[in-house]
């Protein structure tokens, strides 16, 4: 497995120009969101509704986000918390609404991301070479914003 500074190295190559990563700031929550609705879903009648597929993918991701790194991954968790509380909230509203809304989030998020690949960047997103990398998104813009405030283990 590669490290997480050799994932996120990855990842940026794909990701240099500053409108590309813009679009990325926006589309990659939104994306999250949209699939942590979707499978909010997934639900077994006699378990707590809480107990559903959103939690279980979470739990999943997280524990390759804590095989790469503790720190990173105990803030994200504390972003993707709230995403995933939101999502379980809204999953019990009507069949309608959730519908509606991860269409238009998912649907959207995805534009953003190849409006930054096509339009800015002029290079095609980095899953597509390797599927893991649609893990890696995330933590790479976590670690972008970090980098900012003055964080610099990556």
């Amino acid at each position: 497995m590669k490290t997480l500074k050799e994932q996120l190295d990855i990842y940026a190559s794909y990701h240099q120009n500053p409108y590309n990563k813009l679009t990325h700031y926006f589309g990659i929550p939104v994306i999250i969101f949209s699939l942590l609705l979707f499978l909010s879903w997934f639900r077994y009648p006699s378990l707590p509704w809480w107990l559903n597929g959103a939690l279980l993918f979470t739990i999943a991701v997280f524990i390759y986000y804590f095989l790469l790194d503790k720190t990173i991954a105990f803030i994200m968790a504390f972003i993707v918390a709230p995403l995933l509380l939101l999502a379980f909230g809204v999953s019990i509203l009507s069949w309608k609404l959730n519908i509606g809304l991860f269409l238009a989030l998912f649907i959207g998020g995805w534009i953003l991301q190849f409006i930054g690949h096509t339009v800015f960047e002029k290079r095609r997103p980095a899953f597509t070479d390797n599927f893991i990398q649609l893990l890696i998104g995330p933590l790479f813009f976590l670690v972008e914003i970090l980098r900012k405030i003055g964080f610099t283990k990556y």
